[in-house]
């Protein structure tokens, strides 16, 4: 069973799984072009910090310490991929 916590932030989850499977999906299908691949992958980490400062900013629990964490781990995902393409060519 999901808790009332879980089913509340439920349409968040939601929406943030389908935005990042059909950023997946695009970069599956544009493999050939790594520009493209590198240009929706930011566009995915922008969405991703966006939609989670803009979560936390609804729920009233925005902090530095958060806004610092969600950059981050979006810097962290475009180097990831940055990296694996560089070595990929």
């Amino acid at each position: 069973m999901m808790d009332y916590k879980t089913k509340r932030h439920l349409g968040y989850y939601l929406g943030l799984v389908i935005v990042l499977l059909a950023g997946v999906l695009l970069i599956s299908q544009t493999l050939h072009d790594l520009n493209l691949v590198m240009g929706v992958t930011i566009f995915m980490s922008a969405f991703y910090v966006g939609w989670a400062l803009l979560h936390h900013f609804i729920h009233h629990d925005i902090h530095a310490k958060i806004v610092v964490e969600y950059v981050l781990i979006g810097m962290l995902g475009i180097s990831a991929v940055y990296f694996t393409l560089f070595l990929l060519k």
